[in-house]
């Protein structure tokens, strides 16, 4: 999705960002591209489904000062030439909505009509005794041990140092108690290479309460590797009576 607003912006065949003379200005980079090598992109999909006229797919980005970017990239995805399929279809954008309700906030042919809403990543609340997590979609990672927990404290400590104000999350020995109920090894082949992950279903116990928020942030921050194309995504859910 990313290559709709690379052809809209930039003459070059292939990206070349670092030298760019248009660099500071260029969208592309700024979403999907950043120049150092080992920072994270504040872009990344949050979920798609096929519904009955169309595909439904969410968005999330860091930065209010990125709206524009995601304006540009949002009417890429809308032009004729996009050259966006889905399900082996063609396909355009054709609005976006600010989650949880049917506001429209972009619409083709007009760009934003409503500013894009932030999204609260904690509740405030304390942890609940237990809780089942249940990921939607592959989560890649390295970390061995607890699959939850060193995936999520990476990236949410990565997101902070390079968008955030910086600071140091806790880093803690022993987070939650973990039980590991399910797990399905995914492998999809992509253009150039294999991406292997895990659909993990986990049982979380004795939630050590700094360790809340950090869960919480990641149902909409995701964990672990490849986020942009919308891996890592979990929901948390009630332990099931009896």
């Amino acid at each position: 999705m990313g290559q709709a607003l690379f052809g809209a912006v930039c003459s070059f065949p292939a990206p070349a960002c670092a030298t760019c003379p248009a660099l500071g200005a260029c969208a592309y980079p700024k979403l999907f591209k950043p120049v150092a090598d080992t920072a994270l992109p504040p872009f990344w999909l949050h979920g798609w489904q096929r519904g009955r006229t169309g595909w439904r797919v969410g968005i999330r980005w860091l930065g209010a000062g990125n709206g524009f970017s995601v304006g540009e990239w949002l009417a890429a995805l809308s032009a004729s030439g996009a050259n966006l399929s889905f399900g082996g279809a063609a396909a355009q954008l054709a609005h976006a909505t600010v989650p949880a309700t049917t506001r429209r906030a972009w619409r083709s042919g007009e760009g934003w009509v409503s500013m894009a809403a932030a999204l609260d990543l904690t509740d405030g609340q304390p942890p609940p005794s237990a809780c089942r997590v249940r990921f939607l979609t592959p989560l890649v990672s390295k970390h061995s041990g607890d699959p939850l927990y060193g995936a999520l404290h990476t990236r949410l400590q990565r997101l902070v140092q390079q968008h955030g104000d910086g600071a140091e999350l806790p880093r803690l020995a022993l987070p939650w108690r973990c039980q590991m109920l399910a797990q399905k090894a995914q492998r999809i082949p992509l253009a150039r290479r294999m991406l292997a992950g895990t659909e993990w279903e986990l049982e979380l116990n004795e939630i050590d309460p700094r360790a809340w928020p950090m869960l919480r942030a990641g149902v909409e921050l995701h964990a672990g590797g490849q986020t942009g194309m919308g891996c890592g995504q979990y929901e948390i859910l009630a332990v099931a009576e009896g």
